[in-house]
């Protein structure tokens, strides 16, 4: 099996063993087309049959040559503009530092950011209405080998810190040249600043710098892959059967027949149409949620509020606050390490932030009378 894009030998089955199967019927899913499978003829007694399931997404580095000669094939001038002001004030409001942990990594390290992974991992879950999160439930595995393969170079944590909080961590798996990205998660309360695409932009600095020749962000077909990568390809099933086994034949045609009508309702967009409903329909939730929960008002920065007392925002008991006050910081381009944060006294649920040269109260919306 050879990557036709880096024309290098994935797999070579040096034994010349006859081929077996397991079963009267046997799928091998998700085969990327950019690999060139050579296959020996099959004995006279199984059938395979091959079909096309999800797209794929890449970026292919072949005459990239820096991050801003990539940005200025995909992106206009208005959202290159954007792209690097997210980045620049996550770094203005934040103690930003960038790791990629790759090749070595204390293991202390290691399992701090394996707990904080699946956390944040599990409240994105949460807001996207996600039930039983496969990525969840497999953590198990995961956490037990990922760190020996970090050290082989099969694997690697690129991290977004705050400070010495993980705030965007995206696992990646490596065989050679080629890093196929598996999970990405970020801190929710960083939303406003989009960590994901500034974690992309440096990812794709990282590769270039360390002459990666692809990064696959596997199948799943959004918004954001279309518009971030150079390169769509398909993924195969190939479904193998004893011809001589009815139930083999019956096992393979029915598999066969709806995946075909699945894929049929794919490339006509009914997928799509759902999943955009499904978004629409969370993010209407998310919506009501937000308007019962904390907002933020700016106000006069001259505007004197007595009767207040000074808390610590970080403690585990505001962690309702943090969104808001993060988003305060977005908007107003303050520093996380220069703002006070105090409660207001007399008025329920209600909070007061100040920055160096800006104010705001947080509160329900129904206890925001202060303007």
């Amino acid at each position: 099996m050879q990557n036709k894009y880096t024309d290098e030998i994935v797999f070579n089955n040096a034994n010349n063993e006859e081929f077996q199967l397991p079963e009267t019927a046997f799928v091998v899913k998700d085969v990327p087309d950019y690999f060139k499978v050579t296959t020996k003829e099959l004995p006279k007694n199984i059938e395979c049959q091959t079909l096309i399931q999800y797209p794929g997404f890449l970026i292919n580095f072949k005459n990239v040559s820096s991050l801003s000669d990539y940005l200025n094939e995909r992106f206009g001038k208005s959202s290159r503009y954007k792209l690097r002001r997210e980045q620049k004030k996550l770094e203005q409001c934040f103690d930003i530092r960038y790791e990629m942990y790759f090749g070595t990594i204390d293991k202390n390290e290691y399992d701090f950011i394996m707990d904080e992974f699946y956390r944040l991992l599990e409240l994105r879950s949460l807001e996207k209405g996600i039930k039983d999160n496969v990525n969840l439930t497999t953590q198990h595995f995961y956490r037990a080998n990922v760190y020996q393969m970090i050290l082989d170079k099969k694997a690697s944590f690129y991290i977004i810190y705050n400070g010495k909080m993980p705030i965007d961590i995206c696992l990646n798996f490596h065989m050679k040249d080629v890093i196929f990205q598996y999970i990405r998660t970020y801190d929710i309360d960083y939303s406003k600043f989009n960590t994901g695409y500034t974690d992309l932009m440096k990812q794709i600095e990282w590769c270039i710098a360390n002459q990666i020749k692809l990064i696959t962000f596997s199948k799943g077909d959004f918004y954001w892959k279309r518009r971030w990568c150079n390169t769509v390809y398909d993924y195969h099933y190939h479904i193998f059967f004893k011809k001589s086994s009815i139930s083999g034949r019956l096992k393979a045609k029915s598999y066969y027949l709806a995946k075909v009508m699945k894929q049929y309702v794919r490339e006509k967009g009914l997928i799509e149409k759902y999943h955009e409903f499904m978004v629409k329909r969370n993010r209407s939730k998310k919506v009501a949620e937000n308007l019962s929960g904390i907002q933020h008002k700016s106000i006069p920065y001259e505007t004197d509020i007595k009767n207040i007392e000074a808390i610590d925002y970080k403690n585990e008991k505001f962690d309702f606050l943090r969104r808001t006050i993060y988003d305060f910081l977005y908007e107003s381009d303050e520093k996380q390490s220069e703002i006070a944060v105090y409660s207001i006294l007399d008025q329920p649920k209600s909070y007061l932030v100040i920055g160096k040269k800006s104010k705001a109260v947080l509160s329900n919306t129904s206890n925001m009378t202060i303007l």
